[in-house]
């Protein structure tokens, strides 16, 4: 219930939460009117833009008709984000009420709860770069379709009131959660280099807007499902979420069948699996791709870090009771002008991408330390808001810097790859969760934020001080913007 009795000094309040709500809002929407007048300067530009375009393909490819470059992306778009936007619901409307599942009505203990994160974690640890090599090896359609099904089996052996089969359901979603993560962004980057490659520039630029789009749609939809799910919750019990979820993964299925096309497959089915491993390593040692790589997986990490550390300091801030729905909404709300941001200086205005990530981290680490001087639940929760605000910024930056820099061939295994330490840190994390303090952990991760910071910055120095051949898209950016 909203009772707005202009309490600003209790965290147990709605007021207390409102003006802070409004102030984002208001945000929001001067950092969109940004976004509009640059839309207008644009939109001047590209009617003669399309038209060097085009006749740069009658002259270079024989083509005589115009390219539609607008209906390609807004349909290709469409086709992605349908999908991945029901798929990603149907894995939030099943989250927050596994530990509810397993705690009243499975009667579950503590130790037992933790058994079952674990073999969760050390499936995803160990299946993660085997269901990549498989993606890439014979389609990113075929297993983003497999993942919908994994949620489907893993819902039925949930609800099935065995033991066992809650065991076996918990390996079937560490499997599977790679998935989710790397192979819907394998499928549309290989898409979109198929329908644009005639066009490397609109092909870039739609990436650039398409990972935009993804992370706010994702962010605006988390919240609807969750309130939506929590009034089910309410009304039928604790399984009306999770028949919520299957019905999101069979309108999933349903929609990859019948709107994408299966990736034009770069290596053969018969190619021996250890040779697929021992080429994609190979890309490791590439200086950008390693880097990259750290990046994510410390980043991953620290988000991680993050979700299991700021209600309990939050809560130690405060001798009272805190609104966690609403601090959860305004911590998406600073998502949103996170990603807004990115808009603005990616897309807009051109910033560089490893200054950008690595400045990024550098305030993330910042932000983390503060928690350790300002101990006050408003301080703190606007610390801990300011860093999801961040990683708005850091999300749709991160893949189009991946997109640019793994190769085609092995991107699946790859981004895989990346997840590894995400996994392992998990499986620690669990094992020692009773003995750590909250106020440490974030330290720690501050410091990962730090260090990761201090690898952009290497490649940044790198990319300076040292001969390296560019990429072919690179240079079409450069010729574009520069």
């Amino acid at each position: 219930m909203f009772l707005f009795d202009l309490n600003l000094t209790d965290p147990s309040k709605n007021s207390f939460y409102f003006p802070i709500l409004i102030i984002l809002t208001t945000i929001i929407l001067s950092i969109q009117l940004i976004i509009m007048y640059f839309k207008s300067n644009q939109s001047n530009l590209r009617a003669g833009q399309n038209i060097y375009i085009d006749e740069a393909l009658e002259l270079n490819e024989g083509h005589h008709q115009p390219v539609d470059f607008e209906y390609l992306k807004s349909s290709l778009k469409r086709r992605y984000l349908i999908v991945f936007i029901i798929t990603r619901s149907a894995m939030w409307a099943k989250a927050p009420y596994l530990y509810i599942l397993f705690r009243t009505v499975e009667k579950f203990s503590i130790t037992e709860i933790g058994t079952l994160y674990f073999i969760d974690s050390f499936s995803a640890l160990l299946f993660g770069p085997i269901t990549g090599n498989l993606a890439d090896r014979y389609g990113r359609k075929y297993f983003c379709d497999l993942y919908n099904k994994c949620i489907i089996v893993n819902i039925a052996l949930l609800m099935a009131g065995s033991h066992f089969c809650i065991y076996l359901a918990q390996a079937i979603s560490g499997f599977s959660s790679g998935i989710i993560s790397t192979t819907f962004e394998a499928w549309i980057i290989s898409e979109s280099y198929r329908e644009f490659r005639a066009n490397r520039i609109e092909e870039r630029k739609f990436r650039q807007k398409l990972f935009k789009s993804s992370n706010i749609y994702d962010a605006i939809i988390n919240i609807i499902i969750l309130i939506i799910c929590a009034f089910v919750f309410s009304i039928f019990g604790i399984y009306a979420p999770l028949y919520i979820s299957i019905c999101l993964s069979l309108l999933a299925i349903i929609l990859i069948h019948f709107f994408w096309d299966e990736n034009e497959l770069q290596i053969s089915p018969g190619c021996p699996s250890f040779e697929q491993f021992k080429e994609s390593f190979k890309e490791l040692k590439k200086i950008d791709v390693l880097c990259i790589g750290l990046i994510e997986g410390i980043a991953i990490t620290v988000l991680n870090i993050f979700l299991f550390s700021w209600t309990p300091i939050l809560k130690q801030s405060t001798s009272g009771k805190i609104n966690e729905g609403f601090i959860y909404i305004l911590m998406v709300l600073t998502m949103i002008i996170g990603t807004k941001l990115y808009e603005v200086l990616i897309i807009y205005l051109n910033y560089d991408y490893y200054k950008c990530i690595t400045c990024c981290l550098f305030l993330q680490g910042i932000l983390l330390f503060l928690i350790y001087v300002y101990d006050k639940f408003l301080e703190s929760m606007i610390i801990l808001t300011l860093f999801i605000g961040l990683n708005g910024f850091y999300n749709p930056l991160n893949s189009l810097i991946k997109s640019d820099i793994i190769i085609e061939k092995y991107r699946a295994l790859i981004m895989n790859y990346f997840r590894v330490p995400l996994n392992l840190y998990t499986i620690i994390i669990l094992k020692t969760l009773r003995h750590i303090n909250s106020f440490n952990v974030v330290i720690f991760a501050g410091s990962m934020c730090f260090l990761a910071s201090s690898i952009g910055l290497f490649l940044i120095i790198y990319y300076k001080f040292f001969f390296i051949e560019p990429r072919d898209d690179l240079i079409l950016g450069v010729l574009q913007f520069g």
